[in-house]
Order: structure tokens, then C-alpha cells, then sequence
């Protein structure tokens, strides 16, 4: 009898691991306007919570209350809520936290990007299979600058990924894609659905060798069938004369 019930509660033990596996906590220093505070933010399935002494600064969001979850690096997250920021000109209110302990990872980043209601932005990409169908090398354009790295397209989403600028790389599934261009020949932007400080936030890349036409055409059917409702087995070309008659070009997607 003992060993049955010994053998039962192992069972459960088990059953639970996963679960509580799901659930990561990490020594945070948050960023206020004047100063900071520390705390501990607990990241689960069903929420996001900052605990801290200070009670005033104290939060738990629900996934679809938070407006945008952003892993800025492997050790620095934002959060955007709905709340109102009073003193600044009631904007959005942004949490930002820095990771003293600890760092997010890709299971991490893979927790998020499926509970977050909307997408997600992260340098840490989720864990994914496959290898890239095409692979270009890039030089990313910051306001100032840039930095250099490889773009590359999968069957499911495409990545900039920067070894010299790890916090500037990004992965975007072809649904969180808005709109893509390429204007130039050696010039390629990507729109996204990213919150930005004025609409969606936009990348754009120089590009270190001609893309070829088949790489276009592969982004082009992935990014616009769900848009033009065309089938997965549809030729591009279909996809693009659709896109065509509703007004978008190759030249300016934008």
C-alpha cells in the first residue's frame, strides 16, 4: 500500500515539473525617471508581477494588459501598459527593468511570445527548428550608424541577427510583418508592428550583396497571403497581382 501511494505521489510530482518550470524569477534594479528601486519580477504563463517594498512602484499585469513586452537584451526588459502617465503628458507608462541576476533565455523568450497578446520584441530569439532558406549579409542603419549581421528567412518567420550588436537583433513572425520594401536595390525595410515612439517601428538594412529575386518573391508570399486571404499552396505571382490591384508595388510598400 505504501509503495502505491509513494508511486502515486511521485507520479504527481512529475505531472507538476513542467509547470513550475514555467515559472521564472529574477533580482530586478527598476528604472524610474529619478532614481530607481529594486524588487523581484516574477515572469508565469498567466502574468507578469513586480514585487518591491515599495509599495507604490508594486505591480501584476495580466498578458493582455500590457501593451508591449520587449526583451531589449538578455539581461533588460520593458514593459508597455495601458496605464496613463500623468507627468508625462499622459503617454503610455514604459516599466523598464534590468536583470542583476540571472538572464532571459530562449525558453523564456518562447513563454512570452505565446502569451503575450501582442507580438513580441526580443534580441533573445525564441527557440525555433529549420534552417534559413536565404541568408544575406546586412549592415542594420541605426539614426546614427549601424551595425553589421546577417538577415535571414525561414519557412516561419525572418531574423536579424548581430553578433557585434546582440541587443539589435530581432525575429519577426511573417504575421507580425506589417509591410516590407525594397525601394533600393542594395536597400531592404522591414515595417513591423512594434510600438514605436511615433506609429509602428520600421528596420532598414543596407544590403552587402544583391538579394535575389526568389528571396523577395519567398517573403512577399508569406508576409501578404493571410492579407490578400490566398491559400498557402498559391504561386507568388497570384499573391502578387492581388497585392498589385489593392495598390502595393514592389517599389513602395510602405
Amino acid at each position: 500500500m505504501k509503495r502505491w501511494i509513494t508511486l502515486i505521489a511521485l507520479t504527481l510530482l512529475l505531472a507538476a515539473a513542467p509547470a513550475a518550470a514555467q515559472s521564472y524569477e529574477f533580482p530586478v534594479e527598476h528604472d524610474h525617471t529619478l532614481r530607481s528601486c529594486r524588487g523581484s519580477l516574477v515572469i508565469t504563463p498567466e502574468k507578469i508581477e513586480y514585487k518591491t517594498a515599495h509599495e507604490t512602484h508594486a505591480r501584476a499585469w495580466r498578458y493582455i494588459e500590457l501593451q508591449q513586452v520587449k526583451v531589449e537584451s538578455k539581461t533588460r526588459i520593458e514593459l508597455l501598459t495601458y496605464e496613463d502617465e500623468k507627468r508625462l503628458a499622459w503617454r503610455d507608462r514604459e516599466w523598464s527593468f534590468k536583470i542583476l541576476e540571472g538572464e532571459i533565455t530562449p525558453e523564456i523568450s518562447a513563454l512570452l511570445q505565446a502569451q503575450s497578446a501582442r507580438p513580441l520584441v526580443t534580441s533573445v530569439p525564441p527557440v525555433t527548428e529549420g534552417s534559413p532558406r536565404f541568408e544575406i549579409p546586412v549592415k542594420h542603419l541605426h539614426k546614427l550608424g549601424g551595425c553589421s549581421g546577417a538577415l535571414r528567412i525561414y519557412a516561419d518567420r525572418v531574423a536579424f541577427e548581430s553578433a557585434e550588436r546582440p541587443d539589435h537583433s530581432r525575429f519577426w513572425r511573417y504575421k507580425d510583418i506589417q509591410n516590407f520594401s525594397q525601394s533600393e536595390r542594395f536597400r531592404f525595410e522591414i515595417a513591423t508592428f512594434e510600438t514605436g515612439f511615433v506609429g509602428s517601428k520600421s528596420y532598414s538594412f543596407q544590403l552587402k550583396q544583391e538579394l535575389p529575386e526568389q528571396a523577395y518573391d519567398y517573403v512577399w508570399a508569406r508576409v501578404y497571403q493571410s492579407k490578400f486571404r490566398r491559400d498557402d499552396d498559391r504561386e507568388s505571382c497570384s499573391v502578387r497581382q492581388a497585392a498589385s490591384k489593392a495598390g502595393v508595388s514592389r517599389q513602395a510598400m510602405m
